[in-house]
């Protein structure tokens, strides 16, 4: 198995792999021309350690696409850096009529908009009437609300990748052409216009790819080369596939491929000399919520508005209770969003390595948006705890995470409140109908399901949640086809899941977007990793919206929910270096264990 610690430095590596570029790009051409469809290449190289905080950081300056992946106390980590091509689903119109070859792009002009059409269910969510009782499993749940977007993102993929020119080393995961982004929550939502750039699902297969892991750093770049497209940056080109799936290539993509390879080194190196929290320039950021040195300030005082408010909270809280009471609902999760506004603009970096800081146990990741929104290219973030699946050689990796507290003042206390936990009937119901969900959803894709029989304690710094790991082996299926079967597990969205959703559809108002959605990355094969976007934020310029939500069940409070929401929030809400009012939000001490 290949190993590239000690890699060779950047510096001696811009011009060799500036020809070889030059070479792979030629051949690409000579394919995608002869083939009549897009041609992919991929080259990997290994290279010296590098910090992928600072590589992201530094990039601000030349790259607008970019993408942040960091595991959760494991070595493995993804930027993504530029766009070789851009996939992207949006939400509803009609599902695209033409062959591979009907839509080779025209640019932006060209794009109709098109893509899957997700139904909308318009049942009464509050109708128990509405299907047999919950509690009982049954095979016929519909399917979720990202099987149609999925599965044509899935379809572009294998097509695009189809004869493509890969020279990555075998064995280490995450090289090679690997696509990075994410899935909205629920594309049958239109997104409002804070997630302008963010659709139902947009994925990035970079320029360049920096992989940290245990193996070593690698650099892996990509090139997609469209038929009867020249070379040069006037406009996008595109190319529309089956289903309503677009494939974009920026201009930049189009450049010649040498030049290229040297930007993205040259970049690389500056970097790597980069000390944590400067800007590639070297000089210090001085943005909201950020000390220059990547040290936490005091916090600023900002405006913030919450949606929805805690009188329509605690209605839409006491109406999914009588939908539980009427049994058309077994669960529902609920959230809302903290809109907070600065004097200046938030650094993306300094919050991430806050993140990175106080949240080890947690997903790190950071996806840019396609810069279409108002004050500019909007930035998607935040420190899950939550895998949503994990593929890697057949081998499935997942875990039921419901059922929460916080954290204690002191080590006795701590304890006491994890026995609580524990020990709490409605905290284990909660949980046991989301791992009862996964191994429903599982079996039939799945053999060898390993499900932990007691759920463990996953402790972060503010909060406490109920744990319970899921191990499988899967055969010929492929990371988005997962992601489509699991998505919204009932810890995000609610149990009978067609029905949750409706009831979320008319009482949360407004877009989740892409909080509670998918993020992460999966590569040609089809192994990759996915995280439950949660504990997350939008950043767009001086303006942020924070996102958290909590699950419903028989005997939930509409009080006690919103002082969990308001503890899930401050973690966020801390690394931005922000004090919006949650004192006034959640009650007087109740967010004192926040982080």
């Amino acid at each position: 198995m290949p190993v590239a610690r000690g890699g060779a430095p950047l510096s001696t590596l811009i011009e060799p792999i500036a020809r070889d570029l030059e070479r792979l790009d030629a051949r690409a051409h000579d394919q995608a021309h002869r083939a009549g469809r897009p041609a992919v290449v991929s080259f990997t190289v290994a290279a010296e350690p590098v910090d992928p905080l600072a590589v992201f950081d530094g990039a601000a300056i030349v790259a607008g696409e970019r993408a942040l992946w960091l595991a959760p106390d494991e070595p493995m980590a993804l930027v993504a850096l530029g766009a070789a091509a851009v996939l992207t689903v949006e939400e509803g119109g009609e599902r695209g009529q033409a062959g591979e070859g009907s839509g080779r792009g025209r640019g932006p002009e060209g794009h109709s908009g098109g893509g899957p059409r997700v139904p909308v269910s318009r049942s009464d969510p509050l109708r128990p009437s509405a299907g047999p009782p919950v509690g009982h499993g049954r095979g016929d749940e519909p399917a979720g609300p990202l099987a149609a977007v999925a599965g044509a993102l899935e379809s572009a993929w294998r097509s695009l990748c189809a004869g493509s020119l890969v020279d990555a080393p075998h064995g280490v995961w995450g090289t090679g052409p690997v696509l990075v982004g994410g899935f909205a929550f629920d594309p049958a939502v239109p997104p409002d216009a804070a997630w302008v750039g963010f659709p139902a699902a947009r994925f990035v297969l970079p320029e360049l790819l920096l992989t940290r892991g245990p193996q070593g750093t690698w650099l892996t770049f990509n090139r997609v080369v469209l038929p009867g497209t020249p070379g040069g940056r006037q406009g996008d080109a595109g190319w529309t596939f089956p289903e309503g799936v677009r494939l974009t290539v920026p201009p930049a993509g189009r450049g010649p491929a040498g030049e290229g390879g040297r930007r993205w080194l040259s970049l690389l190196a500056l970097a790597a000399r980069s000390a944590p929290g400067a800007t590639a320039g070297g000089g210090p950021r001085r943005r909201a919520g950020s000390g220059g040195d990547g040290r936490r300030p005091a916090a600023v005082p900002v405006a913030a508005v919450a949606r929805p408010d805690r009188r329509r909270w605690t209605e839409a809280v006491t109406a999914a209770l009588e939908a539980i009471a009427a049994g058309a609902l077994a669960k529902v999760v609920l959230a809302r969003r903290l809109h907070v506004r600065a004097g200046t603009a938030f650094d993306p970096g300094t919050v991430l390595r806050r993140l990175r800081a106080e949240y080890p146990e947690c997903f790190v990741f950071a996806v840019a948006g396609d810069g279409r929104g108002p004050g500019g290219r909007g930035v998607f973030l935040g420190a899950s705890p939550e895998r949503l699946v994990r593929l890697r050689e057949a081998r499935l990796e997942t875990a039921a995470l419901a059922g929460s507290t916080a954290r204690g003042a002191s080590a006795a206390e701590d304890e006491a409140l994890a026995r609580a936990l524990l020990q709490s009937p409605k905290e284990r119901q909660e949980h046991a109908l989301v791992v009862r969900m996964l191994r429903e959803t599982l079996a039939p894709v799945c053999r060898g399901l390993e499900i932990a029989p007691e759920p463990r304690l996953l402790r972060l710094r503010n909060v406490q949640h109920l744990h319970t790991p899921i191990h499988g082996v899967v055969d010929g299926v492929m990371l988005p086809q997962l992601v489509a079967r699991l998505h919204p597990t009932p810890a995000l969205g609610g149990w009978p899941r067609e029905r949750a959703l409706a009831f979320i559809r008319r009482w949360e108002g407004g877009s989740r977007g892409w909080y509670g959605g998918a993020v992460g990355w999966f590569d040609h094969r089809g192994d990759g990793e996915m995280a439950v976007a949660i504990r997350s934020g939008l950043l767009r310029g001086a303006e942020a919206w924070l996102f958290a939500g909590c699950g419903v069940v028989a005997g939930s409070d509409p009080e006690r929910e919103w002082r969990e929401t308001a503890l899930k929030l401050q973690p966020l809400a801390a690394a931005l270096g922000v004090e919006p009012d949650l004192g006034a939000e959640a009650g007087a001490g109740e967010a004192a264990h926040g982080g």
